[in-house]
């Protein structure tokens, strides 16, 4: 059976859509937030580009078969710059935040991503004259759309992006058994010295709208106040800048009225030592950012946070904890299931096509090597 792929003509168009795409993101695993109908139109609202050097064009398409939504590509034409000779056209997936969306792309179950990748191939091939690049992301590498991308022959690979998921038994002492001895040996140690100085914690677990404003300005202040801590492992500030804000605030009230954000706070003597925003999805739990205060770092803080939280997570009935992107001991220490996402940059066959790809990846370059050590 032939997909069929139909263009969104505008914004608005979003809302005709959302019962058959929120039906859609039920049957998506592992479950993010990223791929909400939620998410993506307040996305659109604050972060979208319309400015002289870059003016994204709301470029969503929807995947059909026999009728049915199978897919949804929450795409954008972006034109760099906006206007000119020299403009050049990249088709690219929401979310150039560029870390607030931790995953994203060709919303469809990883079963179908390979016939799904491949319609929009066939179908952006007869406009490749409107478009210079074509940013693929959050394709699977355990699907088959990298597979298609791969055969194409003016492709790069930009990146490979891991997501760690944890499968949870019934029970903490279960989990707890099967981690190694250094591990349960770190985990206690936070216990430990928390209780040798004669401090208390608690868990607070924030879920309903009258609470929630305190509790995510309280976020935004630990988020910052660990970024600025000195002689420690460098984190970005990711809400900097207050359209970040607004946006998270926006998602946040949107998310709660349908009971699917959480954000676990531990404290420490009554006050909030640590932070985390999580979203409840169906039976996963998906982590997001975090942050604490520095004066409690030498409690280990943030790894008791997570431990309370997986102890919260087996007790209401999780079957899996995704614990994010991107590699880090915290994380390798559950033993979790890794996923790879790789990212693809696609050029149109055409000669401009083609210099626009080997000009991003000197564009690339050249930031990377402007990083300092």
């Amino acid at each position: 059976m032939t997909l069929i792929v139909e263009r969104l003509s505008h914004a608005d168009a979003f809302e005709k859509l959302v019962p058959e795409w929120e039906a859609l993101d039920a049957r998506l695993t592992p479950r993010t937030p990223f791929t909400s109908p939620t998410w993506n139109q307040i996305w659109w609202k604050y972060l979208a580009r319309r400015e002289g050097l870059r003016n994204d064009e709301f470029f969503v398409h929807a995947v059909r078969d026999s009728g049915r939504l199978v897919a949804v590509a929450p795409l954008m034409r972006t034109h760099q710059p906006a206007f000119g000779p020299l403009r050049l056209c990249k088709l690219q997936f929401f979310g150039t935040d560029p870390s607030l969306t931790e995953i994203r792309g060709v919303i469809c179950e990883v079963e179908r991503q390979g016939e799904v990748v491949a319609a929009l191939i066939d179908y952006f091939a007869a406009s490749n004259g409107d478009w210079e690049l074509f940013k693929w992301s959050g394709i699977r590498l355990d699907g088959g759309g990298h597979k298609k991308l791969a055969s194409l022959g003016y492709t790069r690979t930009e990146r490979i992006l891991p997501d760690y998921v944890k499968s949870l038994p019934g029970s903490w002492e279960e989990l707890h058994a099967k981690l190694s001895n250094n591990t349960r040996k770190s985990l206690r140690k936070g216990y430990e010295f928390i209780d040798r100085d004669g401090h208390k914690i608690s868990l607070r677990v924030t879920d309903r709208d009258t609470e929630l404003g305190d509790a995510i300005e309280r976020f935004f202040i630990l988020h910052a106040a660990r970024s600025r801590a000195s002689e420690m492992t460098s984190h970005r500030d990711n809400f900097t800048e207050e359209k970040h804000r607004d946006f998270l605030r926006e998602v946040a009230r949107s998310l709660a009225a349908r009971g699917v954000l959480r954000v676990f706070q531990l404290e420490i003597d009554g006050e909030i030592a640590a932070t985390r925003i999580a979203f409840a999805l169906g039976g996963e739990l998906y982590l997001y950012f975090s942050g604490y205060d520095p004066k409690w770092r030498k409690y280990g803080v943030m790894t008791t946070l997570m431990v309370e939280t997986i102890k919260w997570a087996i007790e209401h009935g999780f079957a899996f904890i995704n614990l994010s992107t991107g590699k880090d001991l915290s994380k390798l220490r559950w033993k979790p299931t890794e996923i790879s996402f790789q990212d693809i940059v696609q050029s149109s066959p055409s000669i401009r096509g083609r210099l626009a790809l080997r000009a991003d990846l000197w564009i690339r370059r050249r930031r990377r090597d402007a990083i300092p050590e």
